[in-house]
């Protein structure tokens, strides 16, 4: 509760630099008219109240806007447990305005009564209580911890209620859940091919030179899928890491040559496949993009188009939109992609034909690498129906600046 207890601080602050400005502006209207010969002293404490009037007005300036930038909501609630002051965020868990929580007791508010019964438990003894609560309209409880503050000038004690909304670290503890799992799916097939083919080999001294030979480039495979999920897992992490930390630097490049060096990149497995790669792009069209990172894009873009396409072309084009964007697409002539699939094609380890994918040995990272290229060049990556059957993976940049 180090949080909360730095919080009350400030509150215990605020609540006395309140009632010090309370005093002060009784003693200015109390204050009888002065003689001649205490002139100079009146002038000289006006003078220095009014530089405490300043500077308490400053400090209640600073408060406000620290109260109101904290993420977490924040309730203020004096001795009968009314709404002193609330902050947005704590208006916003609670569906009302902060000037209608105003005086509101919590007794009185429909739906929360487990706050109200929160407060009574720390003000029946309790020194600081940690509770989940779903507050009404909410999908997820929220964490509430509350904590008494030592009596003010006025002698009164002030409760005060931290609310931190938990929607978002559910999401998260999901999202690592599932992504955990993944993982573990990912690396436990090939790890389980090879441990099969090993045995195998280790229990039988003589067997046939042919299926050696395919046990051991079975396992050969196998290993070499795993250092790819590897690698791509080192490789986002370190994405993450270097755009969240440094940023990703960026230089004028030209466009169509980092789309030509991507696609010759991509020419062998376009050529296996039986799959034909067009380029089109403005010849002078400049643009401020890590060019190795780009280029790793498209190739991942267009490798995962040559593997879903039934049929070529497989186009990448860049061009400028109204905006002053730059657009760059990859298009195939595949199945194309139901909705659920196209929302969460970027996502770790997701296949929307889970059979092909596998079965060509990818990591089933390409595309998130792909995401996360794109995001710390401060852009999204989406995807879009194709004119004919396929689809179309879109990477946008924001205009240069000025």
């Amino acid at each position: 509760l180090i949080g909360l207890q730095v919080l009350g601080l400030l509150v215990y602050q605020w609540r006395f630099r309140h009632h010090l400005q309370s005093l002060l502006k009784n003693t200015r209207q109390d204050e009888p008219p002065p003689s001649r010969a205490s002139n100079s002293l009146t002038t000289q404490t006006r003078r220095c109240v009014a530089s405490a009037a300043r500077e308490i007005a400053e400090d209640r300036d600073l408060f406000d806007a620290l109260f109101e930038l904290l993420q977490d909501g924040i309730l203020l609630l004096d001795a009968g447990d009314r709404v002193l002051r609330s902050n947005s965020a704590a208006a916003n868990m609670l569906r009302k305005p902060a000037a209608v929580l105003a005086g509101q007791s919590l007794a009185d508010m429909p739906g929360h009564e487990p706050l109200a019964a929160l407060a009574r438990d720390i003000r029946g003894g309790a020194p600081g209580r940690t509770g989940e609560i779903l507050l009404p309209g909410a999908s997820e409880p929220c964490r509430v911890s509350g904590a008494l503050l030592p009596p003010g000038p006025d002698g009164k004690t002030h409760l005060l209620f931290v609310l931190r909304d938990l929607t978002q670290l559910r999401r998260l503890e999901t999202a690592g859940e599932e992504y955990a799992t993944n993982v573990s799916h990912e690396l436990k097939t090939p790890l389980t091919l090879i441990l099969g083919y090993t045995e195998t080999l280790l229990s039988h001294s003589e067997m046939d030179i042919e299926f050696r030979e395919r046990s051991l480039r079975t396992i050969e495979r196998h290993a070499k899928r795993i250092i790819r999920i590897v690698d791509d897992l080192l490789r986002l992490a370190w994405l993450r890491n270097e755009a969240g930390l440094h940023g990703i630097p960026r230089s004028p490049v030209n466009v169509a040559t980092v789309l030509n060096d991507a696609t010759a990149t991509c020419r062998e497995w376009a050529r296996a496949a039986g799959i034909a790669i067009e380029t089109s792009a403005p010849p002078d069209l400049v643009w401020p993009l890590n060019s190795g990172l780009i280029e790793e894009a498209i190739v991942n873009l267009v490798k995962n188009a040559i593997l879903y396409a039934l049929e070529g072309p497989v186009e990448v084009r860049a061009r400028l939109l109204s905006a002053g964007s730059l657009e760059i697409s990859v298009t195939d002539r595949g199945p194309g992609l139901q909705p659920e699939d196209a929302q969460r094609i970027f996502d770790r380890f997701y296949r929307a034909d889970k059979s092909r994918s596998r079965a060509s040995g990818g990591s089933g990272l390409g595309l998130p690498i792909v995401q996360q290229i794109v995001e710390a060049h401060d852009r999204c990556p989406r995807v879009a129906p194709a004119p004919r059957p396929g689809c179309t993976s879109i990477l946008e940049f924001p205009p240069p600046p000025a």
